[in-house]
């Protein structure tokens, strides 16, 4: 397109994002993964802007880009291209966080090395606009076109949508790898909880000592040691586990377990004391 379009140039350029949008909220309903989320997205933008022949979704990931989905092979080459050069129009519209549109006067003109790794590739057009997730800057949402005619503002005007729905897409994995390491992490607190609490039983009957005291036991071997009282508590459980049937003298052999756990503790689960 240009920027001159003529209004049944618009009229149907509205229809067919109206035509890709309600296809996309039925497409988005069913996906399961960010990723499927945004191959839907790239197909539906290729279909509602007219001149759009490919698409692709750049993300950074700790701190290094990478193509989360495309519609075309060719998509590939051209990101890695990017990737490879440090620059381009995806490269430069996430770290800019603005619209980039170019064609390959623009692209030989700004991006030299880059416009020489992709002289091969039937690509004469380029539009990419940020997206953002979790109020982060996070990647690009790229067209490409085989006609050299550099997008106008009505497409530009359409990708946002799209953008729209890559970032909710985004923001939603974001949200779910969030309470996947904080459900990770509960039950590793519970794992530790319970092993310390079964250290603490068994001196408890062993030693005949109150709770307090169990734990001021471990916590002291574990300062002592500099092992952590979780280590030292799993260990004194897998020690009273070995011994079978109960010693005539439990006392005596649970204080020469506790006092002797730390040497038994595993060259790469030794880590300071709390």
């Amino acid at each position: 397109m240009t920027d001159s379009v003529s209004s049944p140039d618009e009229r149907r350029a509205l229809a067919l994002l109206a035509d890709a949008l309600a296809d996309l909220d039925s497409a988005l309903a069913v996906s399961h993964t960010s990723d499927g989320a945004l191959d839907t997205i790239c197909a539906r933008v290729v279909t509602a802007i007219p001149d759009a022949d490919a698409a692709g979704v750049t993300v950074f990931r700790r701190g290094k880009p990478q193509t989360a989905a495309s519609t075309e092979t060719f998509v590939l080459e051209i990101d890695q291209a990017q990737y490879r050069s440090e620059q381009g129009p995806c490269i430069e519209s996430a770290l800019t966080h603005e619209v980039v549109r170019a064609d390959l006067d623009d692209v030989s003109r700004r991006w030299p090395v880059f416009a020489t790794a992709i002289e091969h590739l039937d690509v004469a057009s380029f539009l990419s606009a940020p997206v953002t997730a979790g109020g982060a800057h996070i990647g690009a949402l790229n067209l490409y076109s085989h006609t050299g005619h550099r997008f106008d503002s009505v497409d530009e005007s359409a990708m946002r949508v799209f953008v729209q729905a890559a970032q909710s897409a985004l923001t939603g994995a974001e949200n779910s790898e969030h309470a996947a390491r904080q459900v990770e992490t509960y039950a590793a607190a519970m794992e530790s909880r319970a092993a310390i609490e079964q250290a603490k039983g068994a001196l408890m009957l062993g030693l005949n000592v109150t709770p307090e005291k169990a734990f001021d036991l471990l916590l002291w071997r574990s300062q002592t040691t500099n092992i952590k009282v979780r280590t030292l508590a799993e260990q004194l459980v897998r020690d009273i586990g070995s011994l079978g049937d109960a010693p005539d003298s439990l006392s005596t052999e649970l204080g020469t377990l506790l006092m002797t756990a730390h040497t038994r503790v595993p060259a790469g689960q030794i880590t300071p004391a709390e």
